[in-house]
């Protein structure tokens, strides 16, 4: 059975979860979202502790990659694509990455918005880690958003993700 991994390349606060809730409910695909992990780890703790956060999110993470058919990781793949793309192989996936390739300009106006003053801090470097994401792996990514298609990318990102998805069980239901 093919099972499929869909993902996003880009940044945090570029609305990454709208997207993948959208997609989820359409086409009845679970997800995985590494801010719910977070957040039970501040709650569980009751302080922001990104090492047992990672903790929980890596094993988490294997576990559903072993098990599950097919899922949705909200969370971008930029800083760890090389890693998650081994063990993905390993176990079958077919995957379906988004890069969602915004400007700086229009990327800080998202964290203005939004008020993620912090993010406002590290842009350069979350742009920087993009641009060598896109220049390592570029034949990795399926769709492209930008500013000429962002307001139509929860359409898009479904037709797209829903096309992969058919063509898949096409080839599993073929025969030689």
């Amino acid at each position: 059975m093919n099972k499929i991994f869909v993902s996003y390349a880009w940044a945090v606060g570029c609305w990454k979860s709208p997207i993948t809730n959208y997609i989820s409910t359409k086409l009845r695909l679970p997800t995985f979202n590494t801010d719910s992990v977070l957040s039970e780890v501040c709650e569980d703790c009751l302080e922001l502790n990104r090492e047992e956060a990672h903790k929980r999110v890596e094993k988490r993470l294997s576990k559903i990659i072993k098990d599950w058919i097919s899922f949705i990781y909200d969370a971008s793949v930029d800083r760890r694509w090389w890693v998650l793309k081994d063990s993905l192989i390993k176990y079958w996936y077919r995957c379906f990455i988004i890069s969602i390739d915004l400007e700086k300009d229009t990327l800080l106006k998202f964290y203005t918005t939004k008020s993620y003053y912090e993010s406002i801090k590290r842009i350069d470097d979350v742009y920087q880690d993009h641009q060598k994401f896109l220049k390592e792996f570029w034949a990795d990514i399926d769709l492209y958003i930008n500013e000429n298609n962002y307001k139509e990318r929860l359409d898009v990102v479904y037709m797209a993700v829903s096309k992969r998805i058919k063509g898949l069980e096409i080839n599993e239901n073929s025969t030689f």
